[in-house]
Parts: structure tokens; sequence; C-alpha cells
């Protein structure tokens, strides 16, 4: 009997001493694989994280469109992307031809599965690790300062606009719609025009005619970008001017006509929703040059077939929201040479016969679309200004002030 219960002991042991080996085998795999996890994940945020990207983000990190690179490398480079971070199948995209700048001479290859984050915060985030640039000296001065001091802002926008000598007969007949059809509803409407190169009978006319407050652009306060016209980045920066000082702006283009003075619906719906713009045609990605894109660290092909959306006419109101998320990227955007504007895309605005990514560039409304796509995609129609109020009348012209001198003379 002892000899039995000493045997069955001993295996007892022995079975004991097998389980703990095995427990202790088991925790030295699962430690190993959790070290080789962590050093996995530490790669892939580092890497993110020298783009400006939060962790995990699908679009390519490193979407490097320099002239350096030849496609063969791109293509290693996008492919290796893929594989550490598990996108599925790539597409190609056909570049414009009349763009030599890139890397691949005809087509571009991005993600198949490239998509905007699940959610608004999500999208608001990364929104906000977009690179500043050279802006960071005027952004203070611009009210953009890290910390956002709330005023009270008026249910009634003060109207902007601006014009330089060649847009001088339009801007009249934009004032000429003013008057006749806005300013008898609202009496004490508060309206600001920018002169952005008018001739100096021109101001004069304008301060005699336009009911409204003259003030003439500081170029000289801003990078030397910024007085190249055709690069459109006085808008941006007009906008927060106002926005600053009065907390709500509508800004129109001279070629924006009102159907209607009955805009206390348009208000309300821009106080709620921060901001309310007017839809374009075709394509962001067409109608952007990729060096925006790069800039942003944005994939173009995400917004290949997106509705470029148009900075003609817009309202926006100033909260924490549109100051942070909207109003902070797209002044940065202005201020920097290389994002918005950059030597020789003044010539590329005309957007004809485009054949592919790239073709031409929109300057200030390319940038706000992708701010705009990226934060509401699918609920985009939200921010959408309805046409009841309004039509685009370009080279629309008159002379307004002219006519009513004549009759100040009678």
């Amino acid at each position: 009997m002892c000899t039995r219960h000493w045997k069955e002991r001993m295996v007892e042991k022995r079975n004991q001493k097998l389980f703990a080996t095995l427990l202790v085998f088991s925790a030295l795999i699962i430690i190993l694989y959790a070290i080789y996890f962590i050093q996995q994940n530490m790669t892939i945020t580092n890497k993110s994280s020298e783009a400006s990207f939060p962790a995990n983000y699908a679009v390519i990190p490193k979407f490097n469109l320099s002239i350096e690179d030849r496609e063969d490398e791109f293509s290693a480079a996008m492919t290796r992307l893929k594989e550490k971070n598990g996108h599925g199948k790539m597409k190609t995209y056909r570049v414009s031809n009349s763009y030599s700048k890139f890397e691949v001479n005809d087509s571009l290859l991005c993600w198949e599965d490239s998509k905007f984050r699940e959610t608004f915060e999500e999208n608001c985030h990364l929104i906000q690790t977009y690179p500043i640039g050279d802006s960071g000296p005027y952004l203070k001065e611009l009210g953009i300062a890290k910390d956002f001091v709330s005023f009270p802002n008026p249910k009634i926008p003060v109207l902007v606009t601006a014009a330089s000598s060649n847009h001088f007969l339009e801007v009249q007949a934009l004032m000429q719609n003013l008057h006749s059809v806005v300013f008898p509803k609202y009496k004490n409407l508060k309206f600001i025009f920018y002169d952005i190169g008018l001739k100096e009978n021109e101001k004069e006319m304008v301060k005699t005619h336009c009911r409204c407050e003259y003030r003439s652009f500081p170029f000289e306060k801003y990078p030397g970008h910024v007085k190249i016209l055709n690069g459109y980045t006085f808008k941006p920066l007009i906008t927060q001017t106002v926005l600053n000082e009065y907390g709500f702006v509508m800004w129109m283009d001279a070629s924006v006509r009102f159907r209607t003075g009955e805009l206390d619906s348009l208000f309300q719906m821009a106080i709620k929703h921060g901001v309310k713009i007017i839809s374009g045609d075709l394509g962001v990605g067409y109608r952007t040059d990729p060096k925006t894109f790069k800039f942003l660290r944005e994939d173009p092909c995400l917004f290949a077939d997106k509705k470029e959306i148009q900075a003609t006419f817009f309202l926006l109101y100033r909260t924490r929201f549109t100051i942070e998320t909207i109003m902070r990227p797209w002044v940065s955007c202005a201020l920097t040479s290389g994002c918005m504007y950059f030597p020789g895309s003044q010539s590329r605005i005309s957007c004809a016969n485009q054949n592919g990514l790239g073709f031409c560039h929109r300057f200030d409304q390319s940038v706000m679309s992708i701010i705009l796509w990226r934060l509401y995609h699918a609920d985009i129609g939200r921010v959408y200004i309805p046409e009841t109020f309004f039509n685009i009348q370009r080279n629309h012209i008159a002379r307004y002030f002219e006519s009513l001198e004549k009759k100040n003379n009678l």
C-alpha cells in the first residue's frame, strides 16, 4: 500500500513539474509576443507622428510627390505601406498630361480603400494636425491663437467683399444688387469693401457711392506672395480679420447676386452649423495641385470624385469649432508659400478640358474643399447654401456709380 501510494505521489509530482514547465514556457512565449507587438506599434506610431497623423491613420503618411522620386521607387514604397498597414487593393488614376512635374508620367497610385475617418471628432482632430507652415507669427494678431476667447456674436453678419480694378464694373453690379434687394430689408447692415488694387478715381467712387466701410488691404503686413492676386490668399486673411472683429461674416465675390432680401433663415442656418457655402463642379482632386495635398498630407485620390466647394459666397460664424477646425488651416495655408499658392500656380487656374488629377488649381476653394469634405463627407449637403437665395453671374457688369452721379447731378 505504502509503495503504491509513494508511486502515485511521484507521478503526481512529475505531472505538476511538467505542468509548471509548460506554464512557464507559455508565459515566456506570451511575453516575447507582447514585446514584439509593442515594438511594431511603436514603429507605426513613430512613422505616423513624423507626418503629423494620428496613429493608425489610413491615408498614406509618406505620400511623396517630389520630382526626384522615380515611379518604381514610389510604387515600392506604396507596397511596403500596404503590407505594414493592411490596406486593400491599389487603384490607378490618370494624371494630367499638362502637369509634367509628377514623378509618374501618366498615372498616380493610391489605395482603393482610402477613406475618411469614421467619426466627426476624428476628422476634426486630423484637420487640427495639418501643418501651420510659415503662419505662426501672424496667427495671434488674426485671432487664431491657441487660447480661444469667446464673445457675443451678432445674429446678422457683416457683409464683406474685395475687388481690384479689373473687377471694378462687376463689383458695382454686386453693390447695385445689394442696394436694391438686401439693404431695404436690413437698414443697419454693415458692409465692408476691401480695396486690393483699385485706381485712385475708382477708390473715390467706392467711398462716395458704395454705402460701405472702405478699407485698403494691408499687403505689407503679410508674406510677399499674398500680393499676387491670382493666388487668392487675401480672401482667407480678410475673412478671418473681419470674423475676429465682428464674429459673423458673409463673404461675396463680385459675381454674387441675391434673389431675395429675406435672408433671416440663411443667417440662422449659418449660426447653427457654423459655416454655409455653395457647391461647385467636378472633383477636388482634379482641381487641386498635388503640392497642396502633399502639404496637408492628404491623399488626392480620396478627393478625386468629391465635388469642389466654391468660396465665391459663404457665411462663417465665429465659434471655437470654426476658428480651430476651418479658419486656422485655411489661413495657415494662405500664409505659407507652397500650400495654397506656389510659384507658377496662378497660370493653372483654368479648368477647361481637364484630363486628369491635378489638371488645374483653385487656390482658396481647393483648400476649403479639402477641409469641408474631410469634416462632413457623407453629410456635406448640410453646409450648402440653397440656390433660392442667390445666383452667380460672372462677368455681369454695371456702371452703377456713374448712373448715381448722373442722377445726383440732375
